[in-house]
């Protein structure tokens, strides 16, 4: 594979897991805080989440670009 597609997908990885984090998020806060419907809550979720999946997903990348 070349580094192109480790990228490409890598990118299209991260698109994903986001997009699936913004429509389950509200299923995510009823589980782990029931009872709280905050908008802050859900931000926040929606943010931190987001860097996480950024963070793991570029460390993902580096790593299959070593390997390479």
């Amino acid at each position: 594979m070349t580094k192109r597609k480790i990228i490409l997908l890598h990118i299209l990885l991260f698109l994903v897991l986001t997009a699936v984090l913004f429509f389950y998020s509200e299923r995510l806060l009823n589980i782990f805080a029931p009872g709280y419907h905050d908008v802050f809550m859900w931000l926040n979720l929606i943010i931190y989440g987001t860097i996480g999946i950024l963070i793991l997903t570029i460390i993902s990348c580096f790593v299959f670009i070593r390997k390479r």
